[in-house]
Parts: C-alpha cells; sequence; structure tokens
C-alpha cells in the first residue's frame, strides 16, 4: 500500500542508535558488541550515554558511572570526543536533505524529514526510509531508526518502536489505537512531574487520556500541556520546522570528577567554560545583558 496517497502530510524521523557508543564501538573493534558507556572525560562520572549491550543491564544516560559499574562489572568506560560526534552528525544531517529538502534538525541525532511535497519522487515513504537508512550505512556505517506517519509526534513514536536499526509506519487512521495501551511516559516532553500530575488524575495509559478534558494539562502546563493530550490521541499540530531561530541564549555544561572540592580547580573550569561561551557570542555577533553561573551537587 502506498501511504502517499492516503495521507495529508508523509513525516520521517530518522534517530540515530545510541549514537556517541555506536561511534565509539565501529571505530574500534575491541568494543564491538561489549557494554560501554561514554562518560566526560576518563575520570566523568555521569553516563552521557551507552552501547544497546549496556543497556540491557539497566543502564541509562544521567546514571551515576559508579551505579552503572555496580550493574554491569564489565562494563567499559570511554571518554567522550565531542568533536567528532558534532563532524559526523554533519555528514548525516547532510545526508538527509538529500532525501528531502524539508528537514528540521532535532537534535544531534535526530531529524524530522517532510516528504508530503516531495512524495512523487519515491515509491513510497518506505523506499525513501529504506534508501536513506542505505545512504547513511554507506557513508557512516552507523545503524539508525526510522519511523513513519502524518505528524511529527507519531514519526517520532514509531522510531522508537523498534530499535535498533529498525523501521515502523503508523497509519495516523490506526493510531489512536495503536497508542492506547502505551505508557504516557514514552510521549516525547512527558517528564516525571508531569507524569504524577497525569497519575493523579488517573491518566497512566495514553488511552487514558481522552478521559481528562485537555484544560486540565493546558490550565497547569500551557501549551506544552495541550501538545501532550494531543499526541496521547495521535493527534498533533506541529509542521516540520525548516527554519532555524536565532538563538536567545548561549550556555555551557560540564560534569566534574568526582568528589571535587579544590576551589581552584572549579574556578578554573569556570573560566574555561566561560571562555567558550564568549567565544561562541562572539562568532554570532551577540552581546551579554545578563550572566548567570550554576552548580550542583550530588550525594555519593
Amino acid at each position: 500500500m502506498n501511504q502517499k496517497y492516503l495521507w495529508k502530510n508523509i513525516i520521517l524521523h530518522i534517530d540515530m542508535n545510541s549514537f556517541f557508543a555506536s561511534i565509539e564501538q565501529r571505530d574500534n573493534h575491541l568494543l564491538a558488541g561489549k557494554p560501554i558507556a561514554i562518560t566526560n572525560g576518563i575520570y566523568g562520572s555521569c553516563v552521557i550515554t551507552c552501547s544497546y549491550e549496556a543497556r540491557a543491564f539497566g543502564i541509562r544516560t544521567g546514571m551515576k558511572y559508579k551505579e552503572a559499574k555496580n550493574r554491569c562489572p564489565h562494563l567499559i568506560k570511554q571518554s567522550s570526543n565531542p568533536k567528532k560526534y558534532a563532524d559526523i552528525s554533519i555528514r548525516i544531517m547532510n545526508i538527509v536533505k538529500t532525501i528531502s529538502p524539508d528537514v528540521e534538525v532535532f537534535s544531534v541525532d535526530e531529524a524530522f524529514i517532510d516528504l508530503t511535497y516531495c512524495s512523487k519522487i519515491y515509491n513510497s515513504p518506505m523506499d525513501a526510509a529504506l534508501l536513506l537508512k542505505d545512504r547513511i550505512l554507506s557513508s557512516v556505517n552507523l545503524p539508525c531508526s526510522i519511523g513513519i506517519s502524518s505528524t511529527k509526534s507519531l514519526a517520532k513514536f514509531a522510531a522508537k518502536m523498534h530499535k535498533p536499526d529498525g523501521i515502523t509506519i503508523i497509519d495516523p487512521h490506526n493510531s489512536e489505537k495503536i497508542l492506547s495501551n502505551f505508557p504516557v511516559t514514552e510521549l516525547c516532553g512527558v517528564s516525571k512531574g508531569i507524569q504524577k500530575f497525569l497519575n493523579y488524575h488517573s491518566v497512566f495509559k495514553c488511552g487514558d487520556m481522552k478521559n481528562i478534558p485537555i484544560s486540565i494539562l493546558g490550565n497547569r502546563y500551557g501549551n506544552i500541556g495541550r501538545k501532550i493530550w494531543l499526541m496521547a490521541q495521535g493527534k498533533d499540530i506541529d509542521t516540520v520546522n525548516t527554519s532555524v531561530n536565532d538563538p536567545k541564549s548561549f550556555g555551557h555544561g560540564k560534569v566534574t570528577i568526582p568528589n571535587l572540592k579544590d576551589k581552584y580547580i572549579i574556578k578554573k573550569i569556570f573560566r574555561k567554560m566561560s571562555e567558550k561561551v564568549a567565544t561562541r557570542m562572539r562568532h554570532n555577533g551577540y552581546e551579554s545583558n545578563l550572566f548567570i553561573i550554576g552548580y550542583k551537587t550530588f550525594k555519593g
């Protein structure tokens, strides 16, 4: 069945699978098939991301490395390489734009592709997805998952359904039924706070959302709340945004080594981070009227 004749819009969502970890496994054959955790430097205390082999042990992004190591004693720590990741990301996004000019880069390893206005080039959306996967594999030798549907939220949801290296189509006509049994936490944008609020209103699965008025979420969370209410029922009015808005702020973050208490080193880190932010501001021709430094500590 050719979806281009049945849907108002055709949206693809591409999600590189365990992007940073997959790059390290690609570049070092000794890491292939092994549980690895990417950290901010060799002494990094927080897991930035991890391979699928590590995820099988319950390791997740944001987890303390010490806890991750306890869950998986043979976990391999790998220092991140931001420049390499950024360079590969640029190559991938350039490949994505060969499929359609209407592309919204969502993050360093995700993008939405609107096929609506160039659907006649391809026999079907599936053919476009297969072509994209083939081009990425041939160019950078990395796996990705692709979701296909008529809205951004459905396409993104579809991309998560068969990881890694899958292609999933959600027919918008059946989307509400497909989503109904999934937990609301599977929706993009549902934080722990929003989850708690929804659970208080007896909303645990996407199918439960239709039992409460949209105003309940709208009054509490504004447009984000209304968007989540719509997404749970397979509805989404967001379109692919191909324009890049000028940044309203610049920031830089860093996870330090565990138990750092040396004031000199802390000030040195703040200075280095400030220099990086200032460099980006000068490059973009910006001036600052507000400068904020924040830090967060964790108990061991």
